[in-house]
Parts: structure tokens; C-alpha cells; sequence
């Protein structure tokens, strides 16, 4: 019976590590605005969100989703990222309860340069959205960082200002949103970027 038991808990999504979900789940969480107080307050973490492990056929609120063919399944041979990880988190002050992805809280832990490894951290993208404090590892450079602000340009364009090992502060962009398939436009991202970072 017991061997039937871990069975059934290795088929569930597997909760990715991540240096971030030990805060979390140590409680280190940030004050953040609250939808039920309007406010910025303190958080309180509740528990962490397991998916089913019914199978989809059976649950009565996904079966008129399981007709529609523009569904996308997710697979078992799936990687799930970090950012997915999912928590209940309490507001202090109204108790309201959310459900909240790992990459939308912001934990209260000032993250060391020297003890990070490119494992722990998001890979950076432009396309990409960071919180302050987010570990990230930058491909180009080779390095890791965390993300100290986030600014916005005169032109509209979203910044961090990552702080790495070796090449200290850098000004990178992030939320790069790129146009697709618009007629007469056949500008490459590079050259987004570059126009974006001349304004």
C-alpha cells in the first residue's frame, strides 16, 4: 500500500526547486498591493498549490473544455519552469486569499551575487518580465545578476538594471513585445531594439 501511495505522488506535475520557492515557503514574502484592501500589505504564505490528479475526463468543470480542439494539453514530458510553482498567499490586513505564480511574488530576501549559479536563476530574455530582486542568468555575458530596479524609458521601452559579478550595473530591456506577420513591416528584433535604445 505504501509503495501504491508513492506511485500516485510522483504521477502529479512535479513542483520545480527553485531558490525563490524556499523563501516562499519560509515566508519571506514582501508587502504588495491588495486588490481586497487597496493597498500595499503585508502577505502571509497559506500553502502550496498541488494540481489534481484526477484525470481531466472526470472533472465536471473541464469537461465542456475537453471538446474544444484549440485547447492545448499539457504533456507529461513537459518541462515546467519555476515561474509556474503556484501559492495561496494571505492578505494580513483583509485575509483575503489568492493564488499567486511564483514569478508574481516578490520575496523579502536580498539575494547574494557570489552564492547564486545560473541553475537558480531565470534565464534572461527581452521578451521576458522580472520583479526586483529576480536572479537572472544572461546567456551573452555568461553571468548571473538580480534585478535592483526597473524603470521605463522616455519612449515607452521597459528597463532593468541587473547587477552583475563581473560587469556590475547594466541597463537590459525586458517585455519587448514583437510585431508578427503585419504587413509591410519586415524590421528584425535587433533592429527593434537598436531604435528603441538610440530614442
Amino acid at each position: 500500500m505504501a509503495s501504491e501511495k508513492t506511485v500516485n505522488t510522483e504521477r502529479q506535475a512535479p513542483v520545480v526547486e527553485s531558490r525563490k520557492r524556499q523563501y516562499i515557503l519560509e515566508g519571506k514574502i514582501k508587502p504588495c498591493f491588495c486588490e481586497g484592501c487597496e493597498e500595499l500589505t503585508e502577505k502571509v504564505f497559506v500553502g502550496e498549490w498541488k494540481p489534481s490528479d484526477k484525470p481531466k475526463n472526470y472533472d465536471v468543470l473541464g469537461s465542456s473544455d475537453s471538446k474544444k480542439s484549440g485547447k492545448k494539453k499539457t504533456e507529461e514530458g513537459e518541462v515546467q519552469s519555476a515561474a509556474e510553482n503556484q501559492y495561496w498567499i494571505r492578505c494580513a490586513s483583509c485575509n483575503q486569499v489568492y493564488l499567486l505564480k511564483e514569478w508574481q511574488i516578490q520575496i523579502d530576501k536580498e539575494l547574494n551575487l557570489q552564492e547564486l549559479n545560473p541553475e537558480d536563476c531565470q534565464l534572461y530574455s527581452p521578451h521576458g518580465i522580472y520583479a526586483q530582486g529576480d536572479a537572472v542568468y544572461h546567456k551573452s555575458l555568461d553571468e548571473v545578476g538580480v534585478v535592483r530596479e526597473k524603470n521605463a524609458t522616455g519612449s515607452g521601452a521597459h528597463v532593468i538594471i541587473v547587477e552583475f559579478i563581473k560587469s556590475g550595473k547594466k541597463q537590459l530591456l525586458e517585455n519587448v513585445q514583437v510585431s508578427q506577420g503585419k504587413p509591410g513591416q519586415n524590421e528584425s528584433l535587433t533592429e527593434i531594439l537598436k531604435l528603441k535604445l538610440k530614442r
